[in-house]
Formats: C-alpha cells, sequence, structure tokens
C-alpha cells in the first residue's frame, strides 16, 4: 500500500510537474519582451560609396546631442546620402522623413534634425551640423569642443596679412540653431587689455601722455578724480607703464574688477578700494592685476573727455575696423553676437560690462581682430596706425618679467618670436597670437571648469599657429 501509494503520488507529481511546464512555457510565449526605450544616434557619416563626390569616407564627432563634420571644399553639401548608426529596434527620421536603407540625398547646408524613436516610443531629437573646410584644422576645434561642452567656436588665420582660413564651428546660439561664423562677435575677456593698450598708444602719440606719467596723487593723470582718497607714497609712484605691465604693486587679492562682492559697485569705488588697499613698491614685481587696466580705461576717458567705447571706435576706424564694441547683458546682445553658455553653475551675464570695459568688456570677431593686427603687426603691405618705436615700446618686455610687455604677454615656447593673450570669463574663452607674419585667433562661446581647460586652450593655439606656418595656402 504505501508503495503503491508512493508510486501514485509519484505518478501524480510527475503529471502536475510537465502541466505546469506546459502552463509555464505556454505562459511564457503569451507575455511579450519589453520594448527597449533605447534611441540613441551613435554614428554619422558619409561613406565615398554613397557619395561619390567624396575622395575617403568621412566620420562625424559627437557633442552630446550634436555632431559636427566638414567636408572638403566643394563637395555639394546640399546633396549628400548619410551613413546613420541609432539603437536595435529603433527608427529615425531625418527632417520629419523616414530614414530606410534606400536613402535619397538630404540637403546638409542647415542644421538637420533628427529623430530617433525607440521600440518603446521614446523620441530623443540629434542635429548634424556639416559644412565644407579644413577637416585637419575644424577637427581640432570639433575635439576641443567635444571634450568641454563648448557649444560653437570661431577661428581664424592669416598668413602675411591675408586671411587664409576663417571658420565658425557648431552653434553661436543653441535656442535658435544659429550656426557659428567667423563674422560672429564674442567676448574677449581679457583678450580686451591689447585693445586699451593700442588707445594709451595713441594718446602716447597725440602727446596727451607718456607711458612714465603718474597716475594718482599730486600731479598725477587723475589726481583730481580721486582727491578725497588719501593717496600712500607707494600708489602715488604708480605710472601708466606699471599698470599695463602688471607692476603696479597692487594684487588681485581679491580681485575687485570681478569678485562677486564687489559687484553693484562703479568703477570709481573699485578703484578707490584699491587705493586703500596693501601695495609693493611699483615697478618691484609682476603681478596680474585686472583693475590696472580698469584705471587705464578711466585714464583715457580723462584725457579724452569721451567713453571708453567711444574712444576705441575711433581709433579702430583709422584701421577700418567698424565692428568692435563693449559688450552689453543679454538683453542688449547684438544681432550677430553669440550667447554665452555657462557651466558648473557659473554666470555668463554676472559682470557688469561697462564696468569692466577697459579689463574685459570687448566683443569682436575673429576676422576684424585679425584686421586689426594688420595694422600693427609691423609688416609692410598695410600701413600701421603707430609708429614702429611706439610699437617696438609696446611689445618690450618688462624689467622685471621678461614675459610681458604692455598688455601683450611674450616669449613664450608654443609661440616663439611672436606676442599672445588669452582671456577667459564665466561663459568665455578666447586667445589670439601675433607672430612674425602669421596670426591666429580662437574664440570660445563657454569655458569649462574642468581641470586642464586652460592648458589645452594654449595647445590648441599652437597646434593652429604650426599648421598656420607649416601649410601650402
Amino acid at each position: 500500500m504505501k508503495n503503491f501509494h508512493f508510486i501514485g503520488y509519484a505518478a501524480r507529481l510527475a503529471v502536475i510537474a510537465v502541466f505546469s511546464f506546459v502552463l509555464f512555457s505556454c505562459s511564457k510565449e503569451e507575455i511579450p519582451l519589453p520594448k527597449s526605450d533605447k534611441a540613441e544616434l551613435v554614428s554619422v557619416a558619409f561613406t565615398k560609396a554613397a557619395n561619390p563626390s567624396l575622395t575617403s569616407d568621412a566620420q562625424a564627432y559627437r557633442n552630446g546631442m550634436v555632431f559636427y563634420i566638414t567636408l572638403p571644399e566643394g563637395v555639394a553639401i546640399n546633396s549628400l546620402k548619410p551613413d546613420l548608426i541609432i539603437s536595435p529596434g529603433a527608427t529615425a527620421t531625418i527632417n520629419n522623413v523616414p530614414v530606410n536603407t534606400t536613402q535619397s540625398s538630404v540637403d546638409f547646408s542647415g542644421v538637420v534634425k533628427v529623430v530617433v524613436t525607440s521600440e518603446s516610443g521614446k523620441n530623443l531629437t540629434y542635429k548634424i551640423l556639416v559644412k565644407n573646410g579644413r577637416k585637419d584644422l575644424d577637427g581640432l576645434m570639433y575635439s576641443f569642443m567635444t571634450r568641454y561642452s563648448i557649444p560653437g567656436m570661431s577661428f581664424a588665420i592669416s598668413r602675411n596679412e591675408q586671411i587664409v582660413y576663417a571658420s565658425g564651428v557648431g552653434l553661436a546660439v543653441v535656442e535658435s540653431d544659429t550656426r557659428t561664423t567667423p563674422g560672429h562677435l564674442f567676448r574677449l575677456a581679457s583678450v580686451s587689455k591689447q585693445f586699451t593698450t593700442l588707445c594709451i598708444m595713441k594718446l602716447y602719440e597725440a602727446g596727451k601722455l607718456n607711458i612714465t606719467d603718474k597716475v594718482f596723487g599730486q600731479g598725477g593723470l587723475l589726481e583730481q578724480e580721486y582727491s578725497d582718497v588719501t593717496i600712500s607714497p607707494m600708489a602715488s609712484r604708480v605710472t601708466v607703464q606699471h599698470l599695463l605691465q602688471h607692476t603696479s604693486g597692487w594684487k588681485s587679492n581679491p580681485d575687485p574688477m570681478f569678485t562677486s562682492s564687489f559687484s553693484g559697485q562703479s568703477l570709481d569705488q573699485r578703484i578707490k578700494y584699491v587705493l586703500t588697499s596693501p601695495q609693493v613698491e611699483p615697478g618691484t614685481e609682476f603681478s596680474y592685476f585686472n583693475m590696472g587696466f580698469g584705471m587705464l580705461g578711466k585714464v583715457i576717458e580723462k584725457l579724452t573727455g569721451k567713453k571708453f567705447e567711444e574712444y576705441l571706435k575711433e581709433v579702430l576706424l583709422e584701421a577700418g575696423i567698424s565692428d568692435i564694441h563693449v559688450g552689453k547683458d543679454r538683453n542688449g546682445r547684438r544681432a550677430n553676437e553669440v550667447v554665452y553658455y555657462s557651466q558648473d553653475g557659473t554666470n555668463g551675464y554676472g559682470n557688469d560690462m561697462e564696468v569692466i570695459a577697459a579689463a574685459g568688456g570687448v566683443i569682436a570677431s575673429t576676422e576684424q581682430m585679425l584686421r586689426l593686427l594688420f595694422h600693427v603687426d609691423g609688416l609692410p603691405g598695410v600701413a600701421d596706425i603707430i609708429t614702429p618705436q611706439t610699437r617696438k615700446m609696446m611689445l618690450t618686455p618688462c624689467p622685471v618679467y621678461n614675459r610681458y610687455a604692455l598688455g601683450w604677454r611674450m616669449n613664450h615656447t608654443y609661440y616663439p618670436e611672436s606676442w599672445y593673450h588669452s582671456g577667459n570669463l564665466a561663459g568665455t574663452a578666447a586667445m589670439w597670437v601675433m607672430g612674425p607674419g602669421v596670426n591666429c585667433v580662437i574664440l570660445c562661446n563657454s569655458r569649462s571648469y574642468i581641470s586642464g581647460f586652460d592648458d589645452e586652450l594654449y595647445g590648441l593655439l599652437r597646434d593652429v599657429f604650426n599648421i598656420a606656418k607649416s601649410a601650402t595656402w
């Protein structure tokens, strides 16, 4: 009996197991697998096989949701067949037209939008920016933009007072899909200082000042403006030259020009703060001091009776330059000016541009900047707007620091026999170099706070500078 029940029980367990397996198997077939929500545009390329006008395949750079690619001059970018790789099971449209294996040609002369839809119905929109140009140079910018999340850049190169390459890459205004051009205006930050130096040099040539003139205290250029401040003996020995060379004895600790605790204060209030702050003997130490150029802006306004921007424009007009200005806030953005995109919680519109004008408030395009350099580079082709003697004085190194002249940096191994400067604010990064027959400008509408950003910007300018010197144009 036990054996019978045991056998019967075992048999019943077997039947139940088989039935359960059948039910489980049937149930498994009836429950659909979950649909993927991946909607990624993995890569964008243009192959020679699909586009006979290409001499080789071309792969795009990816920066978040944007893809960049430069194709050789002469390739018609208004009729290209793209090679897209998207997430498995997903579908895509290009400018609202479904993508298929027999893809027809697409006009890539504008910003092309690709919408990728996952199996689950999730949509993601990507942008593809195609342009003609030199992929070796543009590729340097694409790599930099991708690494540091820069929406848009402009750069230009000249050889022997001729612009040989000018390019805008990425987006000047992300919200409107406005592509960057070499004519877009960017904030220059501390590259503004070279414009202030030029104004001082013009006043020197006009006999309005000497660079050895004292600025404060009895007999100083700004004696009356700060007569209500008790000027120390050291402060009364500060000259125009000291301010131009960052050897005034004051240090940017804190920096009244850009420290948030001074926000809302006028330039005069900030200068008065400096005049009562600690100082070492002028002319004995180099210490980069933004406020010194704010003081020089005040000198320019005193001697000309004009706003800094007005006099600057008069000077630039001598070189035929008419589209360089002092910037405004976002509401005052010019039609051809980029938007500045902040990173790490900073505010790209947090500075009072009128206050920082002479130290960091100028806006300009790469093309106009190069054209200005033609008028101060000392070469015989284009007439300079300063004399050779003034130029030599402007570019002579400081006695206590041989890597800085009057508002210009120099003697960097990256740029031999050249003068250069960088600048950065929240939402802005800029660099330029004036070399022996070669000039380069790079402007960005954002800046990163990732370690190495500034060093890599220097290296980027070096790479462009070296290509500019060696390339056949």
